[in-house]
Parts: C-alpha cells; structure tokens; sequence
C-alpha cells in the first residue's frame, strides 16, 4: 500500500509541477497511457492522481470529449489569494518583534539575488524569479517558526500560481523587486501600517495584470472575466 501511494503521490506532483509550470497548458487534452510513458510509470497511479488532480480543480473531465487541464478560473485566483492575503499579514505583524540583524540581512540578501536575476538573461532567469520570490515570502513564516504553514498553503495555490508563472512569461515582474523592497523597510522600521498596507498592494499586482494576461493568452482563462 505504502508504495502505491508513493506513486500516485509523485505522479500527482509531478503532473501538478508541469501544470502550474504551464508545460501542460490550460485546456490541453491529457492520456494517461501518453502521460505514464513520460513518468515512467504505470497507468494506474497515473489515472490516480489525475482524479486527484480533478478535486483540485486543476483537471476537468469533459464527456465524451475526454481529460483537460482546467482553464484558470478567475474566481478561484480571488479566493486562493485572499487566503494568502490574510495567513500573511497575520506573518508580517508577527514578524516585525523578530526583525533582527540577521533576519534583515537575509531580506536584503534575497533582494540582492533577486535584482540580479532581475537585470539578466539567462535561460534560468523565469525559474530562479519565481523561486525567489516564493523564498522572499516564506522568511516571514520561518521567523515565526511556522514554515509549515507556508508549505501547507503552497500546496493548496493553483489558479493564482499559473497567474504568477504568466507575469513572469510575460515580464510583467518589474516592480516586485520595489515593493519587495518597500515591505523591507518598514519591516525594519517597526512600522506595522506601512508594511501591511504594502502587502496589501503587492499582493494585488495580479488583478492589475490579468487583463494584459487574458489579452495575450485568452484560451488559457475561463470565459467568464
């Protein structure tokens, strides 16, 4: 039993990475024989973890038409990232007591690497942003010792992850590193109203894209805006 479920599980994380990747694009058809030769596995922890993939609303089964990659629902980016909105905030206040030496330099540290990447053009500059930025993010929960509660809510993003990975398709990036840089400094200055508020804006930068982003790739969106 032990080893089935480690196949469904690395079948579904594997063909959830490629999703969120955008490797397997939104409405693309999906065939479990095609897609266990790939993995290297059979068809049945294959099928498995494409059900699994269906309750997560990341696959949509269409009869007599077969298996899709669900399109990325609008409406659920807005719930996911309310989510994040609210479990980071609640971080970042927490954070502001344990804002030490060490805790600001690995802020600024990440905002070194990141401008790095910002200003290069390296086949790794898309993948090594986007880790990045998750990396920015998490430190506030690792102050707070709860990690766990940033890798807890990584697993439950799905729309909103297509959404960031298409910002960085289409270098819609640019000003990440500024607010980034922004919750930084009142981070460090102790100053709870400002940091929050700058939260509040940067994690609403999508909604300020996503029209550029249905505009340019309108097959990969839910019809309804």
């Amino acid at each position: 039993m032990t080893t089935a479920y480690s196949a469904r599980e690395r079948a579904y994380q594997a063909l959830r990475a490629r999703i969120l990747n955008l490797e397997l694009e939104p409405n693309e058809c999906l065939n479990d024989k095609e897609l266990a030769q790939q993995l290297g596995m059979s068809r049945t922890p294959v099928h498995e973890a494409v059900i699994t993939l269906a309750l997560a609303k990341l696959v949509v089964v269409r009869p007599q038409s077969g298996t899709f990659v669900a399109p990325i629902d609008t409406g659920i980016v807005d719930m996911e990232q309310f989510s994040r909105m609210v479990l980071e905030k609640e971080m970042v206040l927490r954070a502001i007591p344990r804002m030490t030496g060490e805790a600001v330099r690995r802020y600024r540290e990440n905002l070194q690497i990141y401008g790095f990447y910002l200003g290069s053009h390296g086949p790794d500059r898309k993948a090594r942003l986007f880790e990045l930025d998750n990396a920015f993010h998490r430190i506030a929960f690792e102050l707070n010792g709860m990690e766990a509660h940033f890798t807890w809510m990584e697993g439950l993003r799905h729309h909103i992850e297509r959404v960031r990975v298409l910002s960085f398709i289409m270098d819609l990036d640019n000003d990440i590193l500024e607010e980034h840089r922004a919750l930084v400094d009142a981070l460090e200055a102790q100053d709870p109203d400002t940091a929050v508020r700058v939260l509040e804006s940067h994690l609403s930068l999508y909604q300020r894209h996503l029209e550029k982003m249905r505009a340019v790739y309108p097959h990969y969106f839910c019809c309804e805006p």
